[in-house]
């Protein structure tokens, strides 16, 4: 019976032990791995918060507050969120309602430079409320690398945050590059010419660049300029000159075009005849004016060339010419190409010119060209001549005006505004381009016709100035009454489709 007792006792003790180092382990083992119920209670939950919190910093630009309200902070968020909806809707009315005064603030430099303001600011608000709306929901208690990677997440949607606004701020940017370096600062690019007996080109009114200045009543005429500069070869040869007679109501065009191989050219200063040899054609003008510039007779002109040439067209024409614009045909193939190509209905088989290899011939048809292509139809005169050449010119301009969108300068703005300026030359002013975007678009949908002055109407090595200017007026009187044989006038609308 003794023996029976100290045998239990040991037994008990025994059991007591064995239990105790049973605890042990299990607190070993939940302290080296961690049990089930804790990941559940624990770790779990404040992962599913860090994901929650690092989704609401990304859509802090698009809805915010909404990281503030779910934080329980109800006032900010609720006064952010009111906010966002008010600039919404203003924008929203103002887009709707100003869309195309909104379009001409595009083309003023003041307004530009504050939407590059106004955009740099955005993109630091943003990054500044996404990383405060991660802020206020990173959960407590995370471990440190845990820590880490949501505060390197976070920076990273932070930082994208800003692409959109620095994106918009780069494009204005360009845009303003663009206008400040193609168009003219003040009113006129050049000092106005006294009118000639044909109507001087002078160019009308003055103010500041940064105001705007309306299109003039009744029409307005703008000289169209190809220019070639080929290696090996002094200066640029013009060799597509076109008066573009716009009425500014309407926005019916007639285009008039004189071919580059017109003798006996009256060369006009603006104050009076200009000595030019008789064997000379139209396209040696722009060359004059450039080696000459003196007989201009004062100020200092952007392109003295391009001044003689515009008043010596108004001269010829009977028509006062304010302004020019000249596109050197090298870069026309990276215009197209930018724009995504051109659709072109092609009348008649097209050899490729002379010059070009491997030589080609584009079939007739109606088919979207590209840059090479484009230019090919518009300077080939393999197997033609100049004349069919101008009249191809002429589709081609029509093609590109009434095709080229906004979504389409928009995806490809950076390549264009390079070439633009690079291959764009004018003397409109900037204080013009809000009126002329107003006036494109009225063009875009009106009437466009055209008068060539070439055989049997005008026999370029013995031209009849007298019956061009009279031609010229009855096609500008008549451009809005639809094509008549006797002037030559043609509507693009039906000859180039």
């Amino acid at each position: 019976m003794d023996d029976g007792g100290p045998v239990g006792t040991h037994a008990e003790r025994s059991d007591g032990s064995g239990g105790s180092d049973g605890s042990a382990d299990e607190d070993r083992d939940g302290a080296a791995g961690g049990s089930p119920a804790r990941d559940a209670l624990g770790a779990t939950p404040a992962l599913s918060r860090l994901a929650e919190a690092l989704l609401l910093a990304a859509l802090a630009p698009l809805l915010p507050g909404v990281a503030h309200l779910r934080a329980g902070r109800i006032r900010a968020g609720a006064l952010l969120l009111i906010v966002h909806a008010v600039l919404l809707a203003v924008a929203a009315v103002v887009a709707g309602s100003a869309r195309a005064s909104l379009l001409q603030l595009t083309v003023r430099p003041g307004w530009l430079l504050a939407l590059i303001t106004a955009s740099i600011l955005l993109a630091g608000l943003w990054a500044v409320l996404g990383a405060h709306s991660y802020a206020v929901l990173l959960p407590a208690g995370l471990p440190p690398a845990w820590r880490l990677a949501g505060g390197s997440a976070a920076t990273v949607l932070c930082l994208l945050m800003t692409v959109p606004p620095l994106t918009l701020a780069r494009y204005a940017y360009l845009q303003r590059d663009l206008v400040g370096s193609v168009f003219a600062g003040g009113a006129s690019a050049d000092r106005p010419a006294p009118a000639g007996p044909a109507g001087g080109a002078g160019a009308p009114g003055s103010s500041p660049a940064s105001q705007r200045a309306p299109v003039p009543p009744g029409r307005l005429d703008l000289l169209l300029i190809g220019g070639d500069a080929d290696v090996g070869r002094p200066g640029i040869r013009t060799d597509s000159m076109t008066l573009a007679s716009v009425d500014t109501k309407t926005g019916d065009t007639v285009l008039l075009s004189l071919p580059r191989n017109l003798q006996h050219v009256p060369v006009w200063s603006g104050h009076g005849p200009v000595p030019f040899p008789e064997e000379e054609l139209l396209n040696a003008v722009y060359q004059q004016g450039t080696l000459h510039p003196s007989v201009l007779r004062g100020g200092r002109y952007r392109d003295p060339g391009a001044e003689l040439l515009k008043r010596t067209i108004g001269h010829i024409l009977g028509r006062p010419v304010p302004y020019y614009a000249m596109v050197d045909m090298r870069s026309f193939r990276q215009i197209v190409d930018a724009m995504g190509g051109v659709r072109v209905c092609v009348g008649e088989a097209v050899p490729a010119p002379r010059e070009q290899v491997p030589a080609g011939v584009l079939r007739p048809g109606c088919r979207r060209l590209g840059g090479r292509e484009a230019l090919w139809y518009g300077r080939s005169r393999t197997g033609s001549s100049d004349y069919s050449r101008m009249g191809r010119q002429k589709c081609l301009m029509w093609a590109i005006a009434r095709q080229a969108s906004p979504l389409t300068v928009l995806r490809s703005f950076q390549d264009l505004s390079q070439t633009f300026k690079s291959s764009v030359s004018t003397d409109l002013p900037q204080s013009l381009l809000p009126s002329l975007i107003e006036l494109s678009g009225r063009v875009k949908d009106a009437e466009v016709t055209s008068v060539q002055f070439v055989p049997p109407l005008v026999q370029p090595g013995r031209p009849d100035y007298p019956q061009i200017r009279r031609l010229a007026d009855r096609a500008v009187r008549e451009s809005d009454q639809g094509p008549r044989g006797a002037a030559g006038l043609h509507s693009l609308g039906r000859s180039c489709t």
